[in-house]
């Protein structure tokens, strides 16, 4: 596969069907170890895949994929034939853009159900404890009456406390996006980590994290400031793309962000970007009941890139291990391992 760019390698290599067998899973190695660009090539091209291993309803999608398959490769010693070559990198091209140009509507229709948070009708007049949560696993949708939308995330719990002139509502654990009611008569603000957001008609992203606070602006705009009683800077307002980030003890700052990526949670996947495997799959860990642990520090070391959805980490598994060199092992019904494949 020397003659081909990354791009066509990798479409390529995806269409065999023998990967884990030598002496191509040996051959295929060694194309990944060549190269960065080979490495991120083959992570791409797996993620168009992984849209057509999921479009059974698309006519259009499922035809791609089969033309790509038909395209498969042919034996190494065989010169490459051209047309072969063009239906591979054009069944990858018009699906990339399929999954790049729409893959957040594509991925909202596709999303299971969410769960909205059961239990005792919320008091939602004063603060107290959480009126809504979640726990491991689950999503909730939430609506208020004022016409806000809550998204909250896996192990969340907000506390809301409409007054007759105020809409205030505290983040005490998780994370949550807000839609809000635009009432330019009722501010709305949300109190998480000390730090005041604070909005009229809006959308923006709060989370708590171990770290300390992290604000996205998606639309319209907020200011962020000090909760009451609180020194402090003077309030930072946020325009659209933007993320206000502080430590527990100490000042924040602003920077621009991929809403794409920062909202990507909502729509059940997540994406990471030369991350540490330890840190992808604590997030990962948080959608499942079933766990994915690592024993190893090399292999907590190992970085990872890509978007992979939440409540499937078999399918991670399978995944990650088709660009790093690990595998996962099922220790138990519940515990799952990843192990390093390097002697």
């Amino acid at each position: 596969m020397s003659r081909l760019t990354p791009a066509q390698a990798a479409t390529r290599w995806l269409a065999h069907e023998n990967l884990d067998r030598s002496p191509q899973r040996e051959r295929f190695a060694a194309w990944l170890e060549e190269s960065e660009e080979n490495r991120q090539a083959w992570i791409q091209a797996h993620q168009v895949w992984d849209v057509f291993d999921d479009a059974d309803d698309s006519d259009l999608i499922a035809a791609l994929a089969r033309a790509a398959r038909r395209a498969g490769p042919e034996p190494v010693a065989r010169p490459l034939q051209p047309w072969l070559i063009a239906a591979s990198i054009a069944a990858l091209t018009v699906s990339a853009a399929l999954f790049a140009g729409q893959r957040w509507r594509w991925l909202e229709h596709r999303a299971a159900p969410v769960e909205v948070a059961r239990g005792e009708a919320p008091s939602l007049a004063t603060f107290g404890r959480a009126d809504y949560a979640t726990g491991e696993g689950q999503k909730s949708i939430i609506d208020l009456p004022d016409g806000t939308r809550l998204t909250l995330d896996a192990s969340t719990a907000v506390d809301v406390a409409f007054a007759r002139d105020r809409r205030d509502i505290r983040l005490l654990n998780g994370h949550a996006f807000f839609d809000v009611a635009h009432d330019r008569e009722h501010p709305f603000a949300v109190e998480a980590a000390g730090r005041v957001i604070t909005a009229l008609g809006t959308q923006f992203d709060v989370k708590l994290q171990a770290e300390g606070l992290r604000v996205v602006l998606a639309e319209g705009s907020v200011s962020v400031g000090m909760a009451t009683g609180r020194p402090g800077a003077p309030p930072v307002k946020l325009k659209p793309g933007e993320a206000f980030s502080a430590p527990k003890n100490g000042g924040g700052k602003v920077t621009r962000t991929d809403l794409n990526e920062a909202l990507a949670w909502k729509q059940g996947v997540v994406e990471f970007r030369d991350q540490p495997l330890s840190e992808a799959v604590r997030l990962l860990n948080r959608y499942t009941r079933a766990q994915i642990v690592i024993r190893d520090p090399k292999v907590a070391a190992l970085r990872i890139t890509g978007v992979f959805r939440t409540g499937d980490i078999k399918r991670f598994g399978r995944s990650v291990s088709e660009v790093l060199p690990v595998r996962m092992i099922a220790r138990d019904a519940d515990t799952y391992e990843l192990v390093s494949t390097r002697r």
